[in-house]
């Protein structure tokens, strides 16, 4: 008989085994867990970086945009320098608050350096800033420059200056155009986006210098407050990286405690977004996991068999609820495909009554006006031949008629050429006591008739709308009022304001209740008619005045009260100011490539310019002689500029592309580092012509 003694031992050496080797697997997947969860840290503190470097991109280039368009409206029209202190500061003011946040305000410079208007204060302070970097830097003939950060001299506090050059007709230093970087704006905004309380970064100059700072919410309280200024390295992580070299591009550092990052700024080659998380920070959710790991390991081994019967009993519960949920999920799909089409089918039918409405319309009132002019022929020849007063009198009866008609069709036919989109503004200057005029003219005898009193007041004012829309639109109005204020007046007035135009159609009849004033824009609505008095006409009147009032971008407003009478008031936009006449539309200059064109060419086609490649500098310098050019360079990888292409470059004011690490120098030219935004392109080309 064979001895099962040695079975025991062998087993037990196998159990032991497995489970050594299932605790080496779990360590080693913990292990890697730590690498992958420390990796993935990490590459989210990059992602954050990167965002907000974005983010700093997109709030300097709106600084740059505003900056551009002021400069070329200060240079065309030249009068800044005779503006008096509370001029320029109503300027400044008014382009501020269309700016972003990022701006903590604007401010003019003369040639001399002295403070000449700013958008804090009406009367400006006797500051100069004539040794200012920046401003040295335009003075010499820079058309842009920026520095910081530096104490602001008119707030007294951190700031990073965005500048351009201010030039007189013949091209002289003429001052600087200023905007002040508000460094908070940048810390709010990292706080709501932190990924840790403990995370702290800076936007940083090439020099390492603090520009804004975003502190750890951890250490606020413990931590002195930081001076603009300041080397980062000095100052995030507890100047662990105080000894470091300084990252020019985008970098990770591992310290002992810290992680630093730096990601470089899209566009600003001076600007980097630096980073300092712990260490510890980023294992904190791999402990929790491995903790939780180990813990559900424990109780696994312990519990493995009632597991097995668990996991049994669960799966045949869930292949149950599957199943169940299967059957619900297709029958859901079959209600929502069946309600989706019925909502399909409606909406077409909505869209086929609609557009067949609007061409019966259209159609009707086109083919009935044929009979109709005939019909009023008819009744001249009629009326001619009447001799009795009662068919004079039945001839005049017919004439009312037929004009009511006249004015029915055409409010049908306009209804139906707006529905269906047929008329395009045409926008032409308008003089409106002349409109005013007109208008007079047309519904003077109709007030006179019915015994109202029709009075125009208009000031002085030119609009650039439509005047056919326009006068389509107030006659309506005038039309209703007359019509339901009998024996009263009608007062047509106009007020200039700031940005508007406002037109009132007032009368003192019986007023309008409260809740019928927004249904009678709604087609053939009318207040107290449901007889369909066709004296009253089809009720269209307001609902092309509304329509108009649309196609022109105006807002057609009403106050009324029964018994008080009713206001409509339409708002246009208007300029206030001499009315300047339009200078002649300017032909888009030619672009001289140089260079590999890509895809340049034909986005530069697409917004208007011609362009022209050119193989070497001497074949460009042709190209511009035959006539006014801008030459465009395209840098390849090399980033090479040879020397007959830089002396090109200074006898004309062009542009140069290159890659982002390209170091160019300073030719005159335009700088723009890929990659490169197509509006702030757009918009640095049409600064050049």
């Amino acid at each position: 008989m064979r001895s099962n003694a040695p079975t025991t031992p062998l087993a037990l050496a196998l159990g032991i085994g497995a489970l050594l080797l299932l605790a080496g697997a779990l360590v080693l997947d913990l292990l890697d867990g730590r690498r992958a969860e420390f990796a993935h840290a990490t590459r989210q503190i990059e992602q954050h970086d990167r965002m907000l470097a974005e983010h700093v991109a997109r709030s300097f280039d709106s600084i740059e945009i505003l900056l551009d368009e002021m400069r070329l409206a200060l240079q065309e029209s030249g009068r800044w320098p005779q503006w008096s202190p509370a001029a320029g500061h109503q300027y400044l003011k008014a382009r501020l608050s269309r700016s972003l946040p990022q701006i903590r305000h604007l401010i003019i410079f003369d040639a001399a350096g002295e403070q000449r208007h700013a958008s804090f204060a009406p009367t400006a302070a006797p500051i100069n800033v004539r040794d200012r970097p920046y401003f040295r830097q335009l003075r010499e003939g820079a058309e842009r420059a920026r520095h910081g950060p530096h104490i602001d001299r008119s707030s007294h506090r951190p700031t990073y200056a965005v500048a351009r050059r201010l030039a007189q007709d013949d091209g002289r230093f003429a001052g600087a155009l200023m905007a002040a970087v508000e460094p908070a704006y940048f810390e709010q905004f990292c706080h709501g986006t932190r990924p840790y309380e403990a995370f702290e970064a800076a936007i940083v100059n090439a020099e390492g210098r603090i520009v804004a700072f975003c502190r750890s919410l951890a250490r606020a309280a413990d931590r002195p407050p930081v001076a603009a200024g300041e080397d980062f390295r000095g100052v995030l992580a507890l100047g662990e990286f105080a000894g470091a070299g300084l990252p020019m591009n985008r970098a990770v550092l591992e310290g002992e405690r810290y992680l630093l990052a730096s990601e470089p700024v899209p566009g600003y080659p001076d600007l980097r977004v630096v980073s300092a998380t712990p260490r510890d920070i980023l294992l904190h959710g791999w402990r929790q996991h491995a903790q939780r790991i180990l813990l559900l390991t424990l109780l696994a081994l312990t519990a493995l068999g009632a597991a097995g019967l668990l996991i049994r009993r669960q799966l045949r519960q869930l292949s149950t609820l599957t199943g169940e949920l299967e059957q619900s999920r297709e029958t859901l799909a079959e209600r929502i495909g069946s309600a989706t089409r019925e909502l399909q089918m409606q909406r077409s039918e909505t869209e086929r009554l609609a557009a067949a409405k609007a061409r019966f319309f259209a159609a009707a009132s086109h083919d009935l006006r044929q009979p109709l002019h005939a019909l009023q022929l008819f009744l001249g020849d009629l009326a001619r031949l009447a001799d009795t007063p009662e068919q004079k009198a039945l001839v005049q009866r017919i004439e009312t008629a037929c004009r009511s008609m006249t004015g029915q069709l055409r409010s049908l036919l306009d209804i139906s050429r707006l529905d269906m989109a047929n008329i395009v503004p045409e926008r032409v200057p308008v003089d409106l006591p002349a409109l005013f005029a007109q208008l007079a003219a047309t519904y003077a005898p109709v007030a006179e008739a019915a015994g109202v009193r029709l009075r125009f007041r208009a000031p002085p004012a030119t609009l650039e709308t439509d005047p056919a829309l326009l006068a389509r639109l107030l006659g309506n109005l005038i039309d209703n009022a007359v019509k339901f204020a009998p024996q009263g007046t009608v007062l047509v007035a106009a007020r200039r304001g700031a940005n508007a135009l406002r037109i009132e159609v007032r009368d003192n009849g019986k007023g309008i209740p409260a809740d019928h004033q927004q249904a009678i824009y709604d087609e053939f609505y009318q207040v107290g008619n449901s007889a369909r008095d066709p004296g009253a006409g089809l009720g269209l009147g307001l609902s092309i005045a509304h329509r108009i009032a649309r196609l022109l971008g105006a807002d057609l407003g009403l106050r009324s009260a029964p018994g008080a009478g009713s206001t409509f008031t339409l708002t246009l936009p208007y300029r206030s100011g001499p009315r300047q006449e339009a200078p002649p539309a300017s032909v888009a200059p030619r672009l001289v490539l140089i260079g590999e064109p890509g895809d340049f060419a034909e986005r530069a086609r697409r917004w208007g310019y011609t362009v022209e490649a050119a193989a070497d500098a001497a074949d460009a310098r042709r190209a511009l002689g035959a006539g006014p050019g801008i030459p465009v360079v395209l840098c390849g990888d090399s980033c090479l500029l040879p020397e007959d292409i830089r002396a090109l470059l200074r006898e004309h004011r062009g542009v140069i592309i290159s890659p982002a690490a390209c170091d160019v120098p300073d030719l005159g030219a335009y700088h723009l580092r890929e990659p490169i935004k197509p509006a702030r392109l757009r918009a640095l080309l049409r600064s050049l012509h």
